[in-house]
């Protein structure tokens, strides 16, 4: 694996110049970063019901962020993604991430989804690879 790390705004989880993309705007909080979610209709698998895959997606992106806040390059190397309702395309979301452990090169962030009253959609634990 290369251990030169590119970031552009073309990222389909977070790139502003992707059209197809998500365009995920992923800040630093609490103790970690955030991101609010409003999944666009193309994201949905059955009627407007986000994607599985949309959903992983998002909460892989903010654990990487998670980690870049930290100073840490990383990519996915395995996540454990629980989803507990569904996701509709026409509602508002929080997705959340924080570092839990780091040993050499590994780094273990939880991510989450929460909908507009504050339950969870979507849980996950999402081991990273640093790069650099």
């Amino acid at each position: 694996m290369s251990s030169e790390f590119f970031m552009d705004e073309s990222c389909f989880a977070c790139g502003v110049r992707n059209d197809n993309g998500l365009k995920l705007k992923i800040t630093e909080c609490d103790e970690g970063v955030c991101a609010t979610i409003n999944p666009p209709a193309w994201s949905g698998g059955y009627k407007k019901v986000v994607h599985g895959g949309v959903i992983a997606t998002i909460l892989d992106e903010v654990a990487v962020w998670a980690a870049f806040k930290q100073g840490y390059k990383s990519v996915t190397g395995e996540l454990n993604m629980r989803i507990r309702k569904a996701m509709d395309v026409d509602q508002t979301y929080t997705a959340r991430a924080r570092i839990v452990n780091t040993k050499h090169r590994l780094i273990e962030a939880e991510s989450t989804i929460v909908d507009e009253n504050r339950r969870l959609v979507a849980s996950a634990i999402v081991k990273l690879l640093r790069v650099a």
